[in-house]
């Protein structure tokens, strides 16, 4: 794969290769006592759990803070894109749910209120492709966490040439909708909580080439409506 001539104006590109060591579960979708984990991997949880940003272990109002701790890091020129599946595999687990309470007085119902569910998540071995860009030079972590539960990951990383372009692209790998100013014309989207993707979404506008084929908007950063 033969490289861009260097360009010092432009940013840091890194292909991050992404394997789960564990089961990983975050309820990207809830279906009465289902909840099923989908096959992608969402920019903000990446952010965190890349150690871009750190948020506190106990949060007594449970109100997330995506603007407060990601904003800063487009002064930074710092951005990571959703992750694209490579190959996964997903394993389905029956759980019961625990009832707490010291005292319950039993009264006569005729509801019948199921004690279990049920959750699919991606299981180990599954593999991610993400990309981050940045103004300055980063320390990445061999090992992240992801999930609900925390599963281990492992992250080899690469660096990737870049150069400009302008003009009508599509670009093979999820993004942020919010994150650019161009307008997808045609995208698929992919519903994600707190923010929906899109994938092989087409623009017209300055973008990067990577140099293993891949277009991306050249003005991805962390945005807020």
């Amino acid at each position: 794969m033969s490289g861009f001539p260097a360009d010092p104006r432009l940013p840091r590109v890194y292909r991050l290769t992404i394997t789960l060591g564990d089961g990983v579960y975050h309820a990207t979708r809830e279906l009465g006592r289902s909840y099923q984990t989908g096959e992608y991997l969402h920019n903000y949880a990446l952010s965190y759990a890349l150690g871009l940003v750190t948020a506190d272990y106990h949060d007594a109002v449970q109100v997330p803070h995506y603007r407060e701790h990601l904003a800063p890091l487009r002064e930074r020129g710092v951005y990571v894109a959703p992750a694209r599946p490579q190959q996964v595999r997903f394993v389905s687990h029956t759980f019961k749910f625990a009832d707490t309470r010291n005292h319950v007085q039993m009264e006569r119902s005729s509801v019948n209120v199921p004690g279990y569910g049920r959750a699919r998540e991606l299981a180990p071995e599954s593999q991610f492709r993400a990309y981050l860009l940045s103004g300055e030079a980063l320390r990445f972590p061999h090992w992240i966490r992801l999930g609900k539960w925390f599963g281990k990951a492992a992250v080899e990383v690469q660096a990737v040439s870049v150069r400009r372009g302008r003009g009508p692209f599509t670009t093979h790998h999820p993004l942020n909708p919010l994150d650019t100013e161009l307008r997808p014309t045609l995208f698929d989207l992919i519903n994600m909580p707190p923010v929906s993707i899109v994938d092989h979404a087409r623009f017209d506008g300055p973008h990067l080439t990577l140099e293993d084929g891949l277009n991306i908007p050249a003005d991805l950063g962390y945005r807020f409506p």
